[in-house]
């Protein structure tokens, strides 16, 4: 039995991606394995599942942002405008980026990386006002996740970032402990935060990939065939997952017009306030990846999803 735990709401593209992994694996090996998924936290927070992998109680976890804490390679993905659309992360996962990610995981911290899901373009929500520059973030108190990558970004944007847990997000948005969040639409939609929001801005700031882990002793103890049928089972998700969820964003959009306001934003803007973000990381991670994923994006990329 693999128990699947995540922090998603129903609907959520963690969800989708448990239910798709679930269905396609069980139909590969009927009989021979059952998935139990445990959604919207109920084995605990990110780090507390995490920990469930490393000392064997929980299979399998898809964490997002939060993974850089384990493995600070994965800051790359919190950079802001960085990857330009799906086919470009299609790009960057198959080139030797990808590679290092899984090897640097397995080899550093004993969890397989099985494929690479999705949890979405992030976009930001706020009671105060329309949000088109950066200038329009000055003093609005936003929640992001305890990620210190992302509060740094939303810090040298001028905003005022508060972490929280993806849990306690609606109720601070009520109560007006915090005037904003950032995540994607099909998060935001699902976990009902646009019913306490009254502006949207597609600023599609960061692509975040969702992991599927399982411990990488865990994986070597199956079967040879049930273990690479988890890998391409969790791969096929993956592939389907990015598909999906591009049409969700459109879906979304479309469901959210009229019942809250939403702006487009001066990209062009908003990359030069984030530059310094890259000199961050140039200097703690170097230069040779973020040169790798800027040369995948082509000469021509094409622009973000809305």
């Amino acid at each position: 039995m693999i128990r699947l735990g995540h922090i998603g709401f129903p609907e959520s593209p963690f969800d989708h991606g448990a239910r798709h992994f679930k269905e396609t694996l069980e139909a590969r090996f009927p009989g021979r394995i059952e998935v139990r998924i445990f959604g919207v936290g109920q084995l605990g927070e990110d780090k507390e599942m995490l920990e469930g992998l490393r000392l064997g109680t929980l299979e399998m976890h898809v964490p997002s942002s939060v993974l850089h804490s384990v493995a600070p390679e994965f800051a790359l993905f919190d950079l802001p405008f960085l990857v330009r659309d799906r086919e470009h992360f299609e790009r960057i996962i198959a080139s030797p980026i990808g590679d290092a990610l899984h090897d640097t995981l397995e080899e550093d911290h004993g969890l397989a990386l099985l494929a690479f899901w999705e949890n979405g373009f992030r976009v930001v929500t706020n009671n105060v006002r329309p949000v088109v520059t950066p200038a329009d973030l000055r003093g609005i108190r936003l929640r992001t996740p305890k990620d210190p990558e992302r509060m740094r970004l939303f810090e040298t944007l001028g905003a005022s970032p508060a972490s929280m847990s993806f849990g306690e997000v609606f109720s601070a948005l009520r109560q007006g402990v915090v005037d904003g969040q950032e995540n994607p639409l099909a998060q935001l939609v699902t976990a009902r935060f646009h019913e306490a929001q009254r502006f949207l801005s597609r600023t599609n700031h960061v692509y975040t990939p969702a992991y599927p882990l399982v411990r990488a002793r865990w994986l070597a103890s199956l079967p040879p065939d049930l273990a690479l049928g988890i890998r391409e089972a969790a791969r096929e998700t993956g592939v389907w997952l990015r598909g999906f969820l591009a049409g969700e964003d459109v879906r979304l959009l479309a469901e959210l017009e009229g019942r809250i306001e939403i702006r487009d934003i001066d990209r062009e803007a908003f990359e030069a306030a984030a530059a310094p973000l890259f000199d961050h990381y140039r200097e703690t991670h170097g230069s040779a990846w973020l040169d790798l994923v800027r040369d995948l994006a082509g000469p021509d990329p094409a622009p973000a999803p809305p």
